[in-house]
């Protein structure tokens, strides 16, 4: 099973520790969406495609953090569709059936099946409406990070193959419009060639491989405290300057600190000659405490590309993405 921390949205932390309650939390990230549930056994992440639709076929994938080792398998309920895990031995995703009809939220309920609850939340679902005719390719990704590619996907990730110049990305939300996957942490950096393969259809194109490394000397600040955050982009080798990709780095805990007045700094990383980039922000503290700074990469405008029909053979059987 992978890693939550394989997705996760980079930051730089220190929390102080706090009492585990039943808490559920629904949070849209670029491409997904992310529901948090935490309960006295532990904390489970669902993964669903940020838009859903009414009479979609969706996946999405679960994440078991440390504190749920007890934990074997939960049910994941979206409404009255239960999302039963596919055909592969302890794979964490799960695809389910939105109803033609179904009312303007869904009820996420997430449980064990001996009966303990993790919480429920709720999802939007828009009405229904045609799909791409064209795959949207990004322009860039981030290493250890998501990505995704809009265009005519048919929901069920199965049915849907991902590789970076042969290294294999695995899908963890999926809907009629669009796929998400992870970027993993061994990938080259620089150009990389982006394959696609969805059912009959398949599809390629270049796409940028980034790092983005966020340091500070200091984790924990005490009030009044000044320090600083630096920020490292790496893969920019042969960045002409028409295609400088944007990184946004964010003040995730803007109670406790202050960088530079702004809760989001938008980066133009334009490099230097080795290659990479690097900004450095001052830190204000405001309260005693730990802090957090995320960093996301644009993904640009993205390359259009039209699918084109390949051979059909049960690759599935040889690869999968769990």
């Amino acid at each position: 099973m992978l890693a939550l921390a394989e997705f996760a949205l980079f930051a730089l932390c220190a929390q102080q520790g706090s009492d585990v309650k039943t808490v559920a939390v629904l949070k849209e990230e670029v491409g997904f969406q992310r529901a948090t549930f935490t309960s006295s056994k532990g904390t489970v992440t669902v993964i669903l495609p940020s838009e859903i639709m009414q009479g979609d076929t969706i996946s999405g994938t679960f994440f078991l953090d440390v504190k749920a080792k007890d934990v074997t398998d939960v049910q994941i309920d979206l409404g009255k569709s239960h999302g039963p895990p596919p055909e592969i031995s302890n794979s964490p995703r799960r695809i389910w059936t939105v109803p033609l009809d179904s009312e303007p939220r869904l009820s996420l309920t997430v449980w064990t099946p001996d009966g303990v609850s993790f919480g429920t939340t709720y999802v939007s679902v828009g009405a229904k409406k045609p799909n791409p005719s064209q795959y949207n390719i990004p322009n860039f990704l981030r290493v250890s990070a998501s990505g995704t590619i809009f265009g005519p996907f048919d929901g069920d990730a199965g049915n849907t193959r991902i590789t970076a110049t042969g290294v294999q990305c695995s899908v963890i939300a999926e809907s009629p419009r669009a796929s998400t996957f992870l970027v993993p942490t061994s990938m080259k950096l620089g150009l990389s060639t982006l394959e696609l393969t969805e059912g009959k259809q398949s599809v390629e194109s270049l796409t940028r491989m980034l790092s983005v490394k966020i340091s500070s000397p200091r984790t924990t600040l005490n009030k009044n405290d000044v320090s600083s955050v630096t920020i490292k982009v790496d893969g920019l080798s042969g960045v002409t300057d028409d295609k400088i990709p944007m990184v946004i780095i964010e003040n995730l805990t803007p109670k406790v600190i202050d960088l530079e007045g702004k809760v989001k700094h938008y980066l133009f990383a334009k490099p230097i000659e080795d290659g990479t980039y690097s900004k450095t922000l001052s830190i204000q503290s405001i309260l005693t405490g730990g802090f957090a700074i995320g960093a996301t990469v644009d993904p640009g405008p993205g390359t259009k590309v039209d699918p084109k029909n390949v051979d059909m053979f049960d690759w599935r059987q040889i690869v999968r993405n769990f």
